[in-house]
């Protein structure tokens, strides 16, 4: 069997995903479009991306109608039922398991479940749970020991990872562990509370005793890496910030999402150092379009296979779960290098290719999320 042909019918596990919410009809032309991009871009340049442009013809081949059609494409998809029509598209990328941040857009995983056949399970977005306990509690103590309850009973029950989105709210240059900062910090956010997290070092805090809890119940904690949100800093979200974080908390599994892009190299620099590291290139696959073989020849430089994860970090639509797996299978045949010593490495690798088992142990996240092999499991 070819590499080509085992890819192609691998079942997926997906390391990073979010629910699927209906998509209302009314003035869908200026919504959809938008979906595909992760800058606050005008339609009329939205509509113009690579990405969008794909989505079209993923319209069109399950409508039947001509990829540039964009008007009746856009009918069509105002008018599908929700629950059925995300089902199948899952059901399409052989996806058998989702690992789903509940953060965003806040729809509870069992909800999502119900739209599809695959296996679904939780993970634990920390910013939400911080901003819940400072509108709750008045003093730092309390705050402490319910955020550390918080986390340990999301792990002691369905959850399977936790996951931070400091990168948009502070950057990756995570300070140390400083209870005492914490504290000023959290008076700081109580005397005036909008509702949003993201004094640095109460975020910090946080995260490192999230990470340590993390580490004692051998679950991953992922961070959001590279783009991803019009809130990050484009120097910020640089996946080296993380090295002093990462080298704190070395009995804890960290995955770094979107293979940081654009900062692929580093990422791969990173994971390819650190034992505890994994690199997810969600997002970054499908949204580079042509470039998504380029972001996998990337990473496959320094990381080993069974240290890359393969996630959709599909949202709002289920078409992105389509662009996503369409686009990874096809990465391992487009290498734009040519490098044929590397391409019958992969080749050499296929044998090693099987579906992951989602009934397996909980940091799963990290073991059986595939790319080419799952030899270290």
């Amino acid at each position: 069997m070819s590499l080509h042909d085992t890819i192609a019918g691998l079942a997926l596990v997906d390391n990073h995903a979010h629910p699927i919410e209906p998509l209302s009809p009314a003035g869908i032309e200026e919504t959809f479009p938008g979906i595909f991009t992760e800058g606050a871009l005008a339609t009329r340049d939205a509509r113009h991306t690579l990405n969008y442009r794909a989505v079209l013809g993923v319209l069109a081949d399950r409508f039947g109608a001509d990829p540039d059609a964009e008007a009746e494409l856009l009918a069509c998809r105002g008018d599908v039922e929700h629950s059925e029509y995300t089902s199948e598209c899952i059901a399409a990328t052989n996806t058998e398991a989702i690992l789903v941040d509940e953060g965003f857009p806040g729809m509870p995983a069992r909800e999502f479940a119900r739209h599809t056949d695959a296996d679904v399970y939780p993970m634990l977005r920390l910013e939400p749970v911080i901003e819940e306990l400072l509108s709750e509690h008045g003093e730092f103590a309390a705050f402490e020991t319910a955020f550390r309850d918080r986390v340990e009973e999301a792990l002691d029950g369905e959850y399977v990872a936790l996951k931070t989105i400091a990168a948009y709210r502070r950057g990756l240059d995570i300070g140390p562990r400083d209870r005492a900062d914490a504290r000023a910090g959290f008076a700081d956010l109580r005397r005036d509370w909008d509702g949003r997290v993201d004094h640095p070092r109460l975020l910090d805090y946080c995260l490192h005793l999230a990470l340590s809890i993390a580490g004692e119940y051998g679950s991953p904690v992922q961070f959001h890496t590279g783009f991803g949100d019009p809130d990050a800093h484009p120097r910020l979200v640089n996946p080296t910030h993380l090295v002093e974080c990462i080298e704190t908390h070395p009995e804890t599994d960290i995955v770094m999402l979107h293979g940081g892009y654009p900062y692929v190299g580093q990422a791969a620099y990173v994971t390819a150092t650190y034992p505890n590291v994994h690199l997810d290139l969600s997002l970054a696959i499908p949204f580079a379009q042509h470039g998504a073989s380029r972001v996998l020849s990337t990473a496959l430089e320094l990381v080993p296979t069974t240290k890359l994860l393969y996630g959709s970090d599909a949202f709002h639509t289920p078409e992105l779960f389509v662009l996503a797996a369409r686009r990874f299978r096809e990465c391992p045949h487009r290498d734009p290098e040519g490098n044929r010593r590397d391409r019958d490495h992969l080749r050499d690798l296929r044998r090693d290719c099987r579906p992951a088992d989602p009934s397996g142990e909980r940091n799963r996240t990290v073991r059986s999320g595939l790319i080419l092999s799952d030899r270290g499991t």
